[in-house]
């Protein structure tokens, strides 16, 4: 199926497969980052780095939501809902005098994918700092999705867990709030080992999950851009 979806990517576009609503993470402080401008928002071939994750995510996704608890003005021209996390998840937040981590924003994108898409049952997860994101993601995830269906799916590559990038029921909302102001649950690993938790190794190298997380990573992407003459995924047109 790897092999179809791949030929596919290569003569039509992006794939897009399944009511997967995308959830973009860009709520990191991105401290390594350092000071000025946001991480989300540093250039990248001319355009904030977050608009290379939405523009190859959202032809895969029947929507797209950005969480992100701090303005991102460069955002608004890419037309995406922009969410903060929820009001409790904040004064929990302020409460402990740091942000609570990605299962944060995992937890504002099911509650939004709830109300906006009440019949969609999964999210897709993905950081605001990877942004060469492959084409055919979601139909590789969703061939993973059999019967029984794990509660959550991430996906491996080069021997490791990338625990920002996964599909996750929306069915978890409930049990997530618990875990996050209830119980102080913070690391992604120690929620999601608690559910029926399945991986999708990525096969080959390359910088398909590239995380951007400092000015040399921002660098060598803009090389990797440069090189490969990468341009923006767009929609396959409909007739």
């Amino acid at each position: 199926m790897a092999a179809k979806a791949q030929r596919w990517v290569q003569h039509f576009g992006p794939v897009r497969a399944g009511a997967l609503v995308g959830v973009v993470l860009a709520g990191g402080e991105g401290r390594r980052m350092g000071p000025g401008v946001l991480k989300p928002l540093r250039p990248l071939g001319g355009r904030p780095m977050v608009a290379h994750v939405v523009e190859r995510l959202r032809p895969q996704v029947m929507d797209l939501v950005v969480v992100a608890n701090d303005p991102l003005p460069g955002v608004r021209a890419l037309k995406v809902p922009v969410i903060a996390d929820p009001p409790d998840i904040q004064r929990a937040a302020a409460r402990e005098g740091r942000r609570l981590g990605p299962l944060a924003g995992v937890l504002a994108g099911m509650e939004w994918t709830r109300k906006h898409h009440p019949h969609a049952g999964w999210i897709l997860t993905a950081p605001a700092d990877a942004p060469f994101l492959p084409l055919d993601l979601t139909v590789r995830l969703c061939g993973l999705m059999h019967v029984p269906e794990p509660d959550i799916l991430m996906v491996r590559h080069g021997g490791r867990r990338e625990h920002a990038l996964a599909v996750w029921s929306v069915k978890l909302a409930g049990d997530l709030r618990r875990a996050l102001l209830e119980e102080g649950v913070r690391r992604v690993d120690a929620f999601a080992e608690r559910y029926v938790l399945a991986e999708l190794a990525w096969p080959g190298g390359g910088a398909p999950f590239l995380n951007v997380n400092t000015p040399a990573d921002l660098s060598a992407a803009a090389d990797h851009l440069k090189k490969r003459g990468l341009a923006p995924a767009r929609p396959r047109s409909r007739r």
